[in-house]
């Protein structure tokens, strides 16, 4: 989408290439305005996944060059106060070069009072929880776009994939921190292995103390009989 405010002249244009979603285009001043319009790549449609139990958006993007007004927002909430602004928005910054990096960004940079001129936050979530992401749309966010906003300039973004993070339960195999896991089941393990094996050992005894208290018992009732014979 093109900013079409006041005559703007942003543009932009979306394409994929090999499995890479790229968004390319120009920032540019709205001329009625004198000050920087906007452009959008945007995803809506269907059921989006229940994000509720994480706590950031990671993007694995790069940029052809530095620019300084990429945000990134997500879901339709609106708040009194905002005319045009819908959804929960931050600012990120884009990796520049050849390879993809990765860009972290946490949930509570998220805010729905951001100034639907320019894209900037008016009051963050850390001002007010109540501008924080809620439940409701971290659960279906319904929408999410990528901005060039508030920034003259050129805007070259390749995006391989935006992921929730952060998510509970925790999955099975943590690779960061392997030896941090294997230390405390190696100091849980060892106790209960001890146990385990000393409760084995007790019952053994236990049955053997059994069987020649037996065979002990068998062995006096045989000699007694013996001797009334």
């Amino acid at each position: 989408m093109n900013d079409p405010v006041m005559g703007g002249k942003s543009h932009s244009k979306v394409t994929i290439e090999n499995g890479v979603g790229v968004f390319d285009g120009e920032v540019v001043d709205v001329p009625f305005l004198h000050a920087p319009g906007f452009i959008t790549m945007r995803g809506t449609g269907g059921d989006f996944p229940d994000v509720s139990s994480c706590d950031s958006l990671q993007l694995r993007a790069r940029a052809s060059e530095p620019y300084s007004g990429y945000r990134i927002s997500f879901g339709d909430k609106r708040v009194p106060g905002n005319r045009f602004a819908r959804g929960y928005k931050a600012d990120f910054d884009a990796p520049v070069g050849s390879e993809m990096g990765t860009v972290v960004i946490p949930f509570h940079e998220f805010t729905v009072r951001w100034d639907d001129a320019t894209g900037d936050p008016v009051v963050t979530c850390h001002e007010d929880k109540n501008f924080c992401p809620d439940t409701k749309t971290l659960q279906n966010m319904k929408t999410m776009s990528l901005w060039g906003e508030g920034v003259a300039g050129r805007v070259h973004l390749e995006i391989e994939s935006i992921e929730a993070t952060g998510c509970s339960p925790q999955p099975v195999l943590r690779i960061a921190n392997t030896a941090k896991v294997d230390s405390k089941e190696s100091t849980l393990t060892m106790p209960l292995l001890v146990l385990a094996v000393a409760a084995v050992a007790f019952v053994v005894a236990l049955i053997h103390g059994n069987r020649s208290r037996k065979d002990y018992e068998d062995l006096n009732e045989n000699n007694r009989d013996s001797s009334i014979v």
